[in-house]
């Protein structure tokens, strides 16, 4: 999106820029006066039609802008100059031909310093995904006082995607005291803040399980399977070259129950991955290595192997991952141990500048060293994410899932089938650039033709966490 500064700058291909202006219901002098100014430096650097396009937005702002008007009206006297390249490379990028803009910005340049078709000519760079191009060309555009915050915007923009979160922290803290950038570079300096080539986070929460051992007697309310829980979770990524290219990742996380503490789970993670690409189109394989307890013992440890790509087409980003988990149980878990894979495909769309709607059918398959283990499961989930205030993200997501049993289990009587009803909520909200407070609620209903596997759980949980890029 072309900030409002930038959009000054714009003209509708084939549009009359003389035509009679119809000013807005509620005026906004202040707004009218900031487009006045483009006008004023685009008219002295002998660019009509960015200049005309300016004063309209000055007078559609504020009809009653005297200074506005008789710039307007005399340049719609004055004889119209032939168009010229920048007009063309402005025309070109309007209609989604970023690299063909290039070209004529360029000429544009060739025939003396020109900031306006230097900024261009970056931001086409920059959204064909060449920061290397684009950053001299913003630099350039920077340096005059009418572009200043929109080259910064778009040089947070490119050192973003490249890793480098303290230096686009840095850009959009300095964009955003343009009052037409502020909101949105103010929302990507806080998300800079959080990047970087490397990553920490950490985050403390407690909460309550209506069910921790998944009683089939078990409910919503108070229960002998009822406890209440703490934990803790830490990480650290490391992608030397940003987004693009090697990462390292570690992760460790404790979850505590305050009194049936032959429940209480932990676990380590370190992984190893690549990425190829960035944005809208990447793909990335990954190892991890996994070690779990429970109740205090060893549990289980494993090889994980993950496929992932995604690419962005008419506003949906298709994606599909495969993981392979390679299982090793401890003594009394054995049976368990074998071979999890699971695939799932999704569709990740925009509903608004805000809101994030998520689709996704995943399948997969376990195979133990015991038949009657194995399982294979699949159905549909679904995300919704909206940033609901300034600070403030909240999310729901929800999902179904139709597993069934290998085979018929004499203890059991039956070859068992279960159906899963899982739903969550969350809440988060930026205390700082760095520290968030997290509220949120997970629960699941299990439907199985073995009543024993018949449970519901519910648990609620409150924490704050701590994220920085560096």
């Amino acid at each position: 999106m072309i900030p409002a500064l930038l959009a000054a700058l714009a003209l509708t291909a084939g549009a009359d820029p003389c035509a009679l202006v119809d000013p807005l219901p509620q005026p906004d002098p202040a707004a009218a006066r900031l487009y006045r100014e483009v006008g004023d430096t685009e008219r002295a650097a002998g660019a009509r039609e960015p200049a005309l396009a300016a004063y309209r937005e000055a007078l559609r702002r504020d009809g009653r802008d005297d200074a506005a008007r008789a710039a307007f009206d005399a340049l719609c006297r004055a004889e119209p100059h032939r168009r010229d390249p920048f007009q063309d490379g402005l025309t070109l990028m309007q209609a989604g031909d970023p690299r063909a803009a290039i070209g004529r910005f360029e000429e544009a340049r060739a025939a003396g310093p020109d900031p306006s078709a230097a900024l261009l000519e970056g931001i086409c760079q920059y959204s064909l995904g060449d920061d290397r191009a684009a950053a001299p060309l913003l630099r350039e555009a920077e340096a005059a006082p009418v572009h200043r915050d929109v080259a910064r915007y778009y040089r947070g923009l490119a050192a973003l995607r490249q890793g480098s979160g303290p230096e686009a922290a840095a850009l959009f803290d300095a964009a955003a005291v343009n009052p037409n950038l502020e909101r949105l570079a103010s929302d990507l300096a806080r998300i800079a803040h959080r990047d970087g080539k490397l990553v920490l986070s950490v985050l403390g929460e407690s909460g309550w399980d209506s069910n921790v051992s998944l009683a089939s007697e078990g409910g919503l309310g108070p229960s002998a399977a009822a406890d209440g829980t703490w934990g803790a979770t830490a990480g650290a990524l490391y992608r030397p070259l940003g987004q693009a290219g090697p990462y390292l990742r570690a992760s460790g996380f404790l979850h505590q129950q305050l009194q049936l503490g032959s429940y209480d789970f932990g676990g380590l993670d370190g992984a190893a991955g690549w990425q190829l690409g960035q944005g809208g189109r990447a793909v990335l394989a990954e190892y991890d290595f996994g070690y779990r307890t429970f109740g205090g013992s060893s549990f289980l440890s494993f090889h994980r192997l993950l496929a992932s790509g995604w690419t962005t087409a008419a506003g949906v980003t298709w994606g599909a991952t495969y993981v392979a988990r390679i299982e090793s149980y401890a003594d009394g878990w054995s049976p368990f141990t074998g071979l999890l894979q699971r695939g799932e495909a999704r569709a990740t769309f925009s509903l608004g500048e805000r809101t994030l709607v998520g689709l996704a059918y995943g399948a997969g398959h376990d195979s133990t060293r015991q038949q009657v283990l194995d399982f294979t499961e699949h159905g549909p989930s679904a995300l919704l994410r909206v940033a609901a205030a300034p600070r403030m993200r909240v999310g729901l997501e929800a999902g179904l899932t139709l597993r069934s049993y290998g085979a018929f289990d004499p203890a059991l009587s039956a070859r068992r089938g279960d159906t899963y009803l899982d739903a969550s909520a969350f809440a988060e909200y930026d205390l700082s650039s760095h520290f968030f407070a997290r509220l949120s609620l997970a629960g699941r209903k299990a439907f199985s033709n073995v009543p024993a596997f018949d449970y519901a759980k519910l648990a609620p949980s409150l924490g704050i966490g701590w994220i920085a890029g560096l």
